[in-house]
């Protein structure tokens, strides 16, 4: 058996003891019989190898394997830690960030809160029509029932008479005649006041039309007329001793206007209180609420003045 030592690579088999090596793996090391160089070569590999299998060996520290399978244990470990995949670590939030969530709540609070109270308005508008809808429907089966005229209390009823009493606005109130129809049944007393008026403005039910000292005070006669409407705005701050504008609207409605229910059963919303140059709040010939007579007088003609 040879060794080649060349070119500094240490000792290694040569070509031929190679493939004898070879041959004696797939024979299952098991030499060929006969006298040729072949047989010869592996039976030199063949003792080499009992030589080596021979040759005392020392056992092996225990504490070398211990050390080469703690290497093996954490190096599976690094392993199977490179295969998780690890939650991105989380990022603290800063004040810009929140800033930033404070401007856009704001701006969305900015849009929506104006929408919120328009469309609370709206909501408060139409429950008043329909509250009106159902004040004409009562004044129309009065009227049927009581020859065509409208509600009078005993009190307003007295200014029709050839010696009229003195009636005072501070005292007087006009919607007494509405709350006299309610309570003979044919209305609610619900349906006597805009919704507005329980959501905190003052005003306890709707203003009616005043009866004309010249004229019956008939549904016919009123006709296409102003019949009865949002509280008039006017009275109370008459009734408060304060000034106002001829054509402010119905506090109801945070002055941005009225609805109105005319004698034929309209109902309109109107954002002046004036009709064909009548103003709803203010007797013919009355500008402002301070020159508001104190003494409760009807109006003449074909002037729409409504009280609450």
């Amino acid at each position: 058996m040879m060794l080649d030592d060349e070119a500094n690579t240490g000792p290694s088999l040569s070509a031929a003891d190679q493939a004898a090596l070879d041959r004696l793996i797939d024979r299952a090391f098991e030499a060929q019989a006969g006298e040729g160089e072949d047989a010869a070569r592996e039976q030199a590999v063949l003792e080499v190898l009992r030589a080596l299998d021979a040759y005392p060996v020392e056992a092996s520290d225990p504490s070398l394997v211990d050390a080469t399978l703690a290497r093996i244990d954490a190096a599976e470990r690094e392993q199977a830690a490179r295969m998780r995949l690890d939650r991105a670590p989380r990022r603290r939030t800063a004040w810009a960030d929140l800033g930033g969530i404070a401007a856009v709540i704001l701006i969305a609070a900015g849009v929506a809160w104006p929408m919120l109270g328009r469309m609370r308005a709206s909501a408060l508008q139409s429950s008043c029509a329909n509250n009106l809808r159902a004040m004409g429907a009562g004044l129309s089966t009065y009227a049927n029932d009581h020859r065509d005229f409208l509600p009078v209390t005993a009190g307003l009823s007295s200014l029709l008479s050839p010696n009229p009493s003195t009636l005072d606005w501070n005292t007087y109130e006009h919607s007494g005649n509405l709350v006299a129809m309610a309570n003979k049944g044919y209305c609610s007393m619900s349906a006597m006041q805009c919704p507005a008026c329980a959501s905190g403005t003052p005003h306890k039910h709707f203003a009616f039309r005043m009866p004309a000292s010249d004229r019956p005070f008939r549904l016919q006669v009123v006709a296409r007329g102003a019949l009865v409407a949002d509280a008039n705005p006017a009275l109370e701050l008459r009734r408060a001793g304060k000034p106002a504008a001829s054509n402010m609207a119905s506090w109801n409605h945070a002055q941005s206007g009225q609805n109105v229910l005319f004698g034929d059963g309209a109902i309109l919303w109107l954002n002046s209180p004036e009709v064909d140059g009548d103003n709803l709040f203010l007797p013919r010939g009355v500008h402002r609420a301070d020159l508001l007579p104190n003494v409760v007088q009807l109006p003449q003609g074909s002037d729409a003045f409504l009280a609450q």
